[in-house]
């Protein structure tokens, strides 16, 4: 519900609410094609390139040719080596609020933050990527990959308003990079795994959708770069099952240091931009969220199985923020699940 600012000779407050209709309709058309090949110069020694093109039409247009080249290197039976390139076009989110939206909203008591409206643009990134993994024995399993991204136009999503709609909106510059280690073990009944990750994942200078941030902030960021909301720097998961006599147990974990948050400044400093905090600036407290599952199948005469699973969520009720509403497009906080039970039953023939 919104109340219009009338006006005569100047704007003043209606006590009367305004209906706002807000209707249309639109089409979005995305042509794709693609060639790719796979040479082995040598036994251990493969090479898979291509080519593919995209072209879009929706609130805006455009089209790209995108190489790509990955090679994949054994070096002996037991190390692998890769790496690679490849070139993206991603058309953004048809669903958003538009220019046109907006405009009926000027001149009310639920007016833009900002006045900027431009229609959100695709994003054209390089992608490069290296990795190795290790087989240490029948049982032992290593991978370490790393990758870096760089993105103009990167898109990104923002909340706009109360409700959750979001609608998508471009950093002029992007740079995202990060690792990841893996560990397998397998052997017999037991089998066990751990991830771990870190990233960074950064954008510059706001150049669609303005509406939805504060003129601070969008001051701020069109001259540094911040991280980005769902950027969470260092995850961990992990888990192992024990199989025995048709029932299998198992737990798994999962760390993270939280995803961004506004800092905020001192009382009385603000940023050269006028703005008491820095957008993305800090993140939200470490968690850990542990899960527990169990099934049994139960083996019917004549009538195939019959499985039973068990399952906790979040056993220990790990109560922690996913978001708090303060990040850079994001306007509502979240939360991790808490503590539930979930019972299964399936039949097989």
């Amino acid at each position: 519900m919104a109340y219009a600012l009338q006006s005569d000779s100047a704007y003043h407050l209606s006590d009367v609410p305004t209906s706002i209709g807000d209707d249309g309709t639109g089409t979005e058309w995305i042509e794709s094609a693609y060639v790719q090949d796979e040479w082995k110069l040598e036994p251990n020694f493969t090479i898979n390139y291509g080519i593919r093109f995209d072209r879009f039409t929706a609130y805006t247009s455009a089209s790209q040719a995108s190489p790509r080249l990955n090679v994949v290197w054994q070096l002996t039976t037991d190390t692998t080596l890769h790496t690679g390139y490849s070139r993206y076009v991603s058309p953004p989110l048809f669903e958003l609020v538009g220019a046109k939206d907006i405009a009926l909203f000027q001149h009310t008591t639920s007016p833009p933050l900002s006045p900027g409206a431009a229609p959100p643009l695709p994003e054209r990134a390089n992608y490069y990527d290296l990795g190795v993994q290790q087989k240490f024995n029948r049982a032992w399993t290593v991978g370490l990959d790393s990758y870096y991204k760089q993105s103009i136009n990167l898109i990104d999503e923002g909340q706009s308003g109360a409700p959750i709609i979001l609608t998508p909106f471009n950093y002029r510059f992007g740079e995202q990079y990060g690792a990841e280690l893996t560990a397998n073990y397998t052997t017999g009944p037991l089998t066990a795994y751990l991830n771990l990750a870190a990233q960074s994942a950064k954008g510059k200078a706001i150049d669609s959708a303005q509406f939805n941030f504060d003129p601070q902030d969008l001051a701020y960021i069109a001259n540094n770069y911040i991280h980005l909301d769902h950027e969470q720097q260092e995850t961990a998961s992990g888990g192992l099952s024990y199989y025995w006599n048709d029932t299998r147990l198992g737990a798994d974990f999962l760390y993270g240091s939280g995803l961004r948050a506004a800092l905020p400044l001192a009382a009385g400093v603000t940023t050269a931009y006028g703005g008491n905090s820095i957008p993305n600036g800090e993140h939200l407290p470490y968690y850990t969220q542990i899960n527990f599952g169990s099934t049994h199948v139960f083996h019917l005469n004549g009538a195939g199985t019959l499985t039973a699973r068990f399952d906790v969520i979040n056993v220990f009720d790990e109560k922690y923020q996913i978001r708090n509403g303060t990040g850079v497009g994001v306007g509502a906080p979240q939360y991790g699940p808490r503590r539930g039970l979930c019972f299964g039953l399936s039949k097989s023939l």
